[in-house]
């Protein structure tokens, strides 16, 4: 086997040997270097493994949820962690009992540890008056499920107040007031997450029944003039309004049983007309009034008539005065029963009898 090989070697080219020379030549190179290599590691000191460092925790308390001012307490806002003990303030929380049912004044976001200082802040008051602002007073309404916004209202929320008015056939809603500070609900100014009896956040305050807010003595006026003509809504703001006021505003809603009005009836047009001409009348001569006639009548024949003139002041003799002088004036005539009253009888002349003696006078 080994004459084979070497008539196979003789065989080659010269070429062929150079490169296979060069092959054994790095492989030979690579076999004394890994050889030196583990001769070199053998010869160093072995290490013990490096300790593993202990880490000092403590154990504190730590919101679970957000905590707003003016809140109190509960266990199951709080929950117990496990923290390494250079990271732990000065002053932290570490059993339930220190602080639950304690009111905090400043705010406690979710996964902050509990300080001393965070949850016994100092204050300017104590007790309810503490909450209310130096300008205004408190003042408290009655409420219900409806108008309290189904309890979800919680003190130190900002709300807005709304006036409806009910009449017979209308109703009407105004803004009464704007961004006004919820102090209480229900004589609990704590305002923190409601729970259930298992401690489970239910979000909303169960039977509101008074509401609590902080007024100007202005504003306070007004809500309460308006809380007995009408009936007060509360509606409750974002946390992040777009504007803290908005411009006054009231709606009416008529009813369709409400009368309607009768329409306003135009007067027709009044279209002058072309007045008729005026028909010249004549002058009409004044008409005497017909003047009384006196006759004497001797048996069946008028002997005498005239037509007598009254004096301008009234009877020729008025009754009952004696004693004025009477004229002579003929008396009234009895008109004859055959004898038209116009009919005048010509004058009889008179003539002496044959018999009778004519006397004469000087």
């Amino acid at each position: 086997m080994f004459q084979r090989l070497l008539d196979k070697l003789n065989n080659l080219s010269s070429k062929q040997l150079l490169a296979m020379a060069g092959v054994a030549a790095v492989l030979m190179f690579g076999a004394i270097y890994a050889g030196m290599t583990l001769l070199a590691e053998s010869n160093k000191p072995i290490q013990p493994p490096p300790e593993e460092k202990v880490v000092e925790t403590v154990a504190v308390v730590v919101a679970k949820n957000n905590i707003h001012p003016r809140t109190r307490i509960q266990e199951s806002m709080l929950q117990i962690k496990e923290l390494p003990a250079d990271i732990v303030p000065e002053g932290a929380i570490k059993s339930f009992t220190d602080v639950v049912n304690v009111q905090v004044k400043v705010s406690i976001f979710a996964g902050d540890i509990l300080t001393i200082q965070k949850v016994f802040a100092e204050g300017g008051d104590e007790g309810f008056t503490g909450s209310i602002p130096a300008d205004c007073r408190a003042v408290s309404i009655s409420v219900n499920d409806i108008t309290g916004v189904a309890g979800f209202a919680k003190p130190g929320d900002r709300v807005d107040l709304l006036l409806v008015e009910k009449g017979k056939h209308r109703a009407m809603t105004e803004l009464l007031l704007q961004n006004v500070p919820l102090l209480s609900i229900n004589q609990d100014a704590g305002g923190g997450i409601p729970v259930d009896k298992n401690g489970v956040p239910t979000g909303a305050i169960a039977n509101p029944s008074i509401a609590t807010f902080a007024l100007q003595p202005k504003e306070a006026l007004k809500l309460i003039s308006a809380a007995k003509i009408g009936e007060i809504y509360i509606s409750l703001r974002p946390s992040k309004p777009q504007s803290a006021y908005v411009e006054p505003m009231e709606y009416t809603i008529e009813s369709i049983e409400a009368p309607k009005p009768e329409p306003v009836r135009e007067p027709a047009p009044v279209i002058p007309s072309n007045p008729a001409p005026q028909i010249p009348v004549a002058p009409v001569a004044p008409v005497e009034p017909p003047q009384p006639k006196i006759e004497i009548i001797a048996g069946d024949q008028v002997v005498q008539s005239a037509t007598p003139t009254l004096p301008a002041g009234g009877p020729i003799n008025p009754p009952n005065q004696p004693n004025q002088p009477t004229t002579s004036q003929p008396l009234p005539a009895i008109p004859s029963r055959g004898v038209p009253q116009e009919f005048s009888a010509p004058p009889v002349p008179h003539v002496p009898l044959a018999d009778s003696p004519v006397v004469r006078t000087k």
